[in-house]
């Protein structure tokens, strides 16, 4: 059965986007499986712009997610306003430091750390719709706001690279990506064990 998967990203760049290996990695796995692509992005400005030959911060330099999203696929990139997320059956965030700048607001804040609005409801949304979400290295964060702490207290900075946290009761699965990962096939690894523990568990929703 060909299956939807949302990919959510938040930019294009690790240091203040989504890492475009685990964005690209993510993208082959889902369609290596036979299953379509569907590209996400808030149409919302980056948190700020970064030089990635230095990693400083460009001031007075705006962005937008979903222009900056767009040099990673090819092809139609949603925003969250043109796609329902009942049409969806697997979302995959990507990390990169933009899954925590661009997709959480109050970034910065201990205690005020939230989603926006718009993608609190769309991942609400879709989790009650039977949806299941994967969270890739930072965006282990967006997914914990989104749907509550992770099962037996652990992070993305616990695992192995390839190694992915289940949790099946509450639909959704975590890789540490390039936390952990020290190469591309480390990478690969742990995004394509990911993939398949999705699949698998949506053939079983839906036995």
């Amino acid at each position: 059965m060909k299956r939807r998967i949302g990919i959510l990203l938040s930019g294009c760049g690790a240091y203040d986007g989504t890492d475009p290996q685990e964005a690209v990695l993510t993208m082959l796995e889902v369609q290596r499986a036979g299953h379509a692509v569907v590209p996400l992005a808030m149409d919302a400005p980056q948190l700020h712009c970064v030089d990635h030959t230095s990693g400083e911060e460009l001031p007075g330099e705006d962005r937008n997610q979903m222009q900056e999203s767009a040099r990673v696929i090819r092809g139609k990139l949603f925003s969250l306003h043109e796609l329902s997320p009942k049409l969806l059956e697997g979302l995959i965030i990507p990390g990169g430091q933009g899954a925590v700048k661009n997709l959480m607001a109050n970034f910065g804040s201990v205690k005020d750390k939230s989603l926006p609005p718009d993608l609190a409801g769309f991942i609400a949304e879709f989790h009650a719709a039977g949806g299941i979400v994967g969270a890739i290295s930072l965006a282990e964060f967006v997914v914990s706001l989104a749907l509550g702490p992770w099962p037996g207290g652990k992070g993305c900075f616990d695992l192995t690279p390839d190694e992915v946290l289940i949790d099946e009761a509450g639909r959704r699965l975590l890789t540490p990506g390039n936390t952990q990962a020290h190469s591309l096939p480390d990478l690969q690894r742990g995004i394509h064990a990911l993939c398949t523990e999705l699949f698998r568990m949506l053939d079983l929703r839906d036995a």
